[in-house]
């Protein structure tokens, strides 16, 4: 029990900070809800995310650091 408890902290900070995230580039409350913490039957933590329209998305990926492509 205590494993699915600190999964589940685990899973509520970080589902927290990914709506505090979504909140500051504009997301709309009744969007940012979806956002929620999960913990599996064997104990891992997990966000879930849920459906975002794809300007929310947008918004999230431009709040999102440039990442460098690879050269082929």
């Amino acid at each position: 029990m205590s494993q699915y408890k600190s999964a589940l902290a685990e899973a509520e900070h970080t589902a927290a900070l990914l709506r505090a995230a979504l909140q500051r580039t504009g997301v709309p409350e009744h969007e940012v809800s979806r956002v929620r913490a999960l913990v599996a039957g064997k104990g891992r933590a997990y966000v879930e995310i849920g459906a975002l329209p794809v300007g929310s998305a947008v918004a999230l990926l431009n709040a999102l650091p440039p990442t460098s492509e690879a050269s082929s």
